[in-house]
């Protein structure tokens, strides 16, 4: 079998299987399969296929069959145009976060201070300090297993460890420090969603995704507490659900910010900025 067959197979599969983008995922896990970069699949489409290497493309294509993420599968996603490390105990980075990175690297001022809550990968940390040497970047999550792959990426992509990695819930590992952006995306999710949501979400940590109060328990914490964590005229960066526009101005207001919210390129609400 050749390459241009063996791509066929796969994107047949993974269409029966209701993939919605089967051609893609198809290229995406045999180039992963072959350890090549995708265009060699066009440029050698005639080549014949190691027997070895098929059978590996068709083990995580089954994989993919039955909903795991392609991210999951080659361990890589990228985000702001850089290739981070993904495990299933990190949220896999999403395209509509890089609008919160903007926001981040727009408002800072030169040597500013910056706290991500709930890094996960880290790819907000790591996209903020690739883009801004001159930011401070700290970071918390409460999951040990995810802040090992947060320091993985930063070294692979950093080198020397710029950022300041600390366990533990939201603010809780920075009592007494102050910053002038904190930034999050935080979970956010109803959990009385989870039956209509996309098979590939269950493969994801639940932790970072859903929140009580339907979905707003840990956006409420971070506003009720950020400004105890913030310097004179910082502000607070929130990635919020696309129904949410309302309940973040009324909950900033309540504590005092002024709040605008942004939309995303699909035109939904996404980051909401909050600053005294």
């Amino acid at each position: 079998m050749n390459i241009a067959e063996a791509l066929r197979e796969m994107t047949d599969r993974l269409g029966a299987a209701s993939v919605e983008s089967s051609a893609l995922d198809a290229e995406v896990l045999l180039a992963h399969s072959l350890g090549v970069e995708r265009y060699r699949l066009l440029v050698d489409r005639a080549a014949p296929v190691d027997p070895v290497k098929l059978s590996s493309c068709r083990r995580v294509v089954a994989r993919r069959c039955a909903g795991e993420p392609v991210a999951y599968i080659t361990g890589r996603k990228e985000f702001y145009s850089l290739e981070f490390l993904v495990t299933p105990d990190v949220l896999i980075p999403r395209p509509e976060t890089e609008l919160l990175v903007d926001m981040a690297l727009y408002h800072a001022a030169p040597g500013a201070g910056l706290l991500d809550l709930g890094t996960g990968s880290g790819a907000i940390a790591v996209a903020v300090r690739k883009n801004r040497e001159d930011i401070k970047v700290s970071a918390s999550d409460i999951s040990a297993a995810a802040l090992r792959i947060a320091r993985r990426n930063c070294r692979r992509i950093m080198g020397d460890m710029p950022i300041v990695f600390r366990i533990g819930d939201l603010f809780s590992p920075f009592e007494g420090k102050r910053f002038d952006v904190i930034a999050s995306n935080p979970p956010y999710v109803d959990p009385a969603l989870k039956p209509t949501m996309q098979r590939e979400i269950r493969f994801e940590p639940e932790h970072a995704l859903f929140a009580d109060d339907h979905g707003r328990a840990v956006l409420r914490r971070i506003v009720s507490s950020a400004e105890a964590y913030l310097r004179p005229g910082g502000i607070v960066l929130l990635e919020i659900g696309h129904d949410m526009r309302d309940f973040i101005l009324e909950a900033g207001a309540r504590a005092g910010y002024a709040v605008s919210v942004l939309n995303d390129l699909a035109g939904c609400p996404r980051v909401a900025l909050l600053k005294r």
